[in-house]
This record gives C-alpha cells, sequence and structure tokens, in this order.
C-alpha cells in the first residue's frame, strides 16, 4: 500500500482514490498494490485563495496497479464500482474540465490471478501556503506545498444605491 506524499509526488486526488482503494480492498492485496503519477502536465494559473494560494494546475494520469489479484475470490468490478463512486462523491474538476473516463486493462498472469491497471486522468490545483520553514520560495516569501480550507459565504447582502437591501443566501444559486 502506498503511504502518503507530498502533492509532486501524489496529487492530492491520487492520494484520496489510493486510500479509498485501499480502505475498500482486502488487506492482503496491499502488498501487491500500487500507484503512481504519469504524464504530468503544469499550467501556470496562480489564484489567491485567502488561506492559501494555487500557483497553478497539476494534469495527470493517475495509474493503479494490482498484481496478483485473486478474480476468483475478488471482484475487480468492485474495485471499478469504488473507483467511479469516489471519482463521483470527490472529483469536483472532472466535469468542469471535461476529463476521459478511467480505464481498466486486466491482463493474465496465472489460472487464479491477474494484472489489473487503472488509470485515471486527474487535474487539480497545485495548492501552496505561507510557511516560513516551506521549500517554495515565491513572490519574495517562503511557501509550503498543502492544502488549505476555502470559505464559502453562506449569506450576503446586495446594497444598491437605489434599491433596498436584497439577502442572496446559498439556496439562491441556479
Amino acid at each position: 500500500m502506498s503511504h502518503l506524499k507530498n502533492q509532486y509526488q501524489a496529487g492530492f486526488m491520487l492520494q484520496g482514490l489510493n486510500q479509498h482503494l485501499s480502505s475498500t480492498t482486502d488487506a492482503r492485496l496491499h502488498q501487491h498494490f500500487e500507484c503512481w503519477m504519469e504524464d504530468i502536465q503544469l499550467k501556470f494559473a496562480p489564484k489567491n485563495q485567502g488561506l492559501g494560494r494555487d500557483i497553478g494546475w497539476m494534469e495527470y494520469t493517475a495509474v493503479f496497479s494490482f498484481e496478483q489479484f485473486p478474480f476468483k475470490k475478488q471482484n475487480p468490478a468492485v474495485v471499478m464500482a469504488n473507483t467511479l463512486a469516489w471519482l463521483d462523491d470527490h472529483d469536483e474538476f472532472r466535469e468542469r474540465h471535461d476529463l476521459n473516463d478511467p480505464s481498466f486493462d486486466i491482463e493474465p498472469e496465472s489460472d487464479n490471478t491477474v494484472i489489473m491497471t487503472l488509470e485515471v486522468e486527474m487535474t487539480e490545483p497545485l495548492m501552496v501556503v505561507e510557511d516560513t520553514e516551506g521549500e517554495i520560495y515565491w513572490e519574495g516569501k517562503r511557501w509550503k506545498n498543502a492544502p488549505y480550507e476555502i470559505w464559502c459565504a453562506e449569506h450576503i447582502d446586495v446594497i444598491n444605491a437605489n434599491n433596498p437591501p436584497s439577502s442572496v443566501t446559498a439556496n439562491d444559486q441556479d
């Protein structure tokens, strides 16, 4: 089973899916389970998010490999369904960036096992937070690669000089 890594080594999205697949597969399979990133593309797009900054975006292919997968005892479709379920629950960028659906490749290894490979296109912001000990030097400050909390307004008042105040809540969205 893969351990938590910094975002460069394994994106936060990859880490999340890795943790989900690890928690939904038999622990005996973890010694034959690996994940990594391929075909990483960077897009420079700095954006201040209040409690942190996006320095850009990272697009990559997340690869998950299960060797010696006992397909007669463990149904590969369960891994497939858990992958799709996690993406539906957690990948807020998938639709907006028109990412391809995941692909699975199953290759016979023996009469009882297969090598199962899952590839998932992912994109996510490359997040940094200010930190005096950070390894990233940008805009005259030190930063570290880390997720940050994004606060969303639940209520605002729109005031126009010619009209009375108008209340807007999260329920008023499209």
